[in-house]
């Protein structure tokens, strides 16, 4: 597919409303839609699947549970797929995300999809550090650059397969290789030069779009930054990229307030520079406060974030059903339960049900 230059509330039109053709144009089209109307739709991660003190069963969702309505935005993770696993690496079966995919799809929400992969090198897990090579010898070695192809075609093929009750493909958003600023991947800034790493995305793109992937939405997202030259600096060009995304979450809790507003401030920031310049969307990609330790955090401190920057979307991370204070939504009982009821209504914010206003 071509590469779409998705029109956003930063400085494009909104004609893609019109003429949006492919289901990654359509959802495109949505997430301009949102922040042109200055909205920010809510997203978590693994939502359906497991929560605070579930998992696996039907129906269930913390924020639904806490706010009457799913998120808008549900975030599902790829590791696992290159390995031809049936589950991924929190241990949610692809058969259940695609079920739950498909269910997301038909009540309005987007899809967003991360993907923690191994390395085609030696199979070590997203988190493998010590190996400063990889990344080069996908880029140079002629076999690894073979396993790395298979890896990204059964990613491909996943994608590409995810159909709705009519037979048409479900729009994604595709956020590979995140976070790469950091260095705990080993895409990281310190496990591969800029130079690969933007080798790495465009290999990712071109066997994707060997595959004949129509349905995705492609979002750069870098972890703290504290600059727009940081933010650029691995940037893989405008043919590769949607959207201009933020990873910056909480850590520290309330003692550490000023420097994750701060972060937030420069990472956004920049990603709002660079949307502007480019046509692009922004979304705040990843965020969160583990263990929400802040009972009016939602509407203290996240919705006035989301409120200042042109977000189309934000997403919190998931709540693991056996790390019992790793969480980053709310679940019944919750000390801010309430203010994320306050924050569900404020009318900046956009959940499930309402996301079918949004076309």
């Amino acid at each position: 597919m071509a590469i779409l230059p998705i029109a956003a509330a930063c400085g494009a039109n909104h004609q893609a409303n019109q003429t949006a053709e492919t289901p990654a144009e359509q959802l495109a089209a949505r997430l301009d839609t949102l922040s042109a109307k200055g909205l920010t739709a809510f997203g978590h991660d693994d939502d359906p699947v497991y929560g605070h003190s579930w998992v696996g069963d039907t129906g269930r969702s913390d924020v639904m549970e806490t706010a009457g309505d799913y998120p808008a935005v549900m975030n599902w993770d790829l590791g696992g797929i290159e390995k031809k696993d049936a589950a991924n690496l929190d241990s949610v079966d692809f058969g259940r995300i695609r079920a739950e995919v498909i269910a997301q799809d038909a009540r309005g929400g987007i899809n967003a999809f991360s993907w923690h992969s191994v390395n085609p090198v030696d199979g070590g897990d997203s988190w493998q550090c010590s190996d400063t090579m990889i990344v080069s010898r996908i880029i140079n070695d002629k076999e690894i650059n073979g396993r790395f192809r298979e890896q990204v075609r059964r990613a491909a093929r996943f994608i590409g397969s995810l159909t709705d009750a009519g037979g048409s493909r479900i729009p994604v958003v595709f956020r590979p290789w995140h976070e790469h600023t950091g260095n705990w991947f080993w895409w990281g800034s310190d496990q591969c030069s800029a130079d690969d790493y933007r080798a790495l995305w465009r290999l990712t793109r071109e066997v994707m779009d060997q595959e004949g992937i129509d349905n995705v939405v492609w979002a750069y997202s870098p972890d703290r930054v504290k600059d727009y030259d940081e933010y650029m600096e691995r940037y893989p060009g405008d043919e590769y990229v949607d959207i201009m995304g933020a990873d910056v979450y909480h850590w520290g809790g309330e003692s550490s307030l000023d420097v994750y507003r701060n972060a937030a401030a420069a990472t956004l920031g920049a990603a709002t520079r660079a949307a502007r310049e480019r046509g692009k969307t922004v979304a705040f990609t990843e965020t969160g406060l583990e263990g929400v330790t802040m009972p009016r955090w939602w509407t203290e401190v996240l919705l006035p974030i989301v409120s200042e920057y042109p977000v189309a979307y934000v997403v919190v991370w998931r709540n693991a059903h056996d790390k019992p204070g790793h969480f980053f939504a709310p679940w019944r009982g919750h000390d801010s339960e309430d203010d994320f009821r306050k924050f569900h209504a404020d009318g900046r914010t956009v959940f499930a049900k309402e996301m079918n206003k949004i076309r």
